[in-house]
């Protein structure tokens, strides 16, 4: 009897602190402040993408200097299909395009119901670069976040 009110003890103290780990990431994102500029990729899409203005910068070499050719921001999809049982949950993920190598590379995803709550956050295993081909919506996405680097290379350069 005494190990189970031990176990049930520890199954309570490792559920509060979940919660508490939960509570503090949302309350981590919910400080954060985004400026969402959508993607255009077409009408026949599941999902709507957008990336955060506010987040988009230039990389650094290992010798502190900037790197161009890779871009740093952050990426939200959102669930946009009615029916879905997902509609308008989000993920935001952590993103990386390599300009040279018209390339492509998710990082941390975290993921969001409709009503901002954090969810969880997966990391990939391995981070890899994916070729992104011109008329794919990777490719759509690769497009529009290289001019708007070449549009404000000023503030990507600051924020490096």
């Amino acid at each position: 009897m005494n190990k189970t009110i031990k176990v049930i003890y520890l199954l309570m103290m490792l559920l509060i602190v979940n919660t508490c780990v939960a509570f503090a990431q949302s309350e981590e994102k919910n400080t954060q402040t985004y400026n969402w500029q959508a993607f255009d990729i077409g009408p026949a899409e599941d999902y709507n993408y957008a990336f955060d203005t506010n987040s988009i910068k230039y990389a650094r070499n290992e010798d502190g200097s900037i790197n161009k050719n890779i871009i740093i921001y952050q990426e939200k999809k959102i669930n946009n299909v009615p029916m879905s049982s997902e509609f308008n949950y989000y993920t935001i993920t952590q993103c990386k395009l390599n300009i040279e190598q018209t390339s492509i590379c998710f990082g941390d995803e975290s993921y969001y119901t409709k009503k901002d709550k954090f969810r969880w956050t997966d990391t990939p295993m391995y981070l890899t670069w994916i070729t992104v081909s011109r008329d794919s919506i990777g490719g759509l996405r690769f497009i529009q976040i290289v001019e708007y680097a070449r549009a404000h290379e000023d503030i990507l350069t600051s924020r490096a």
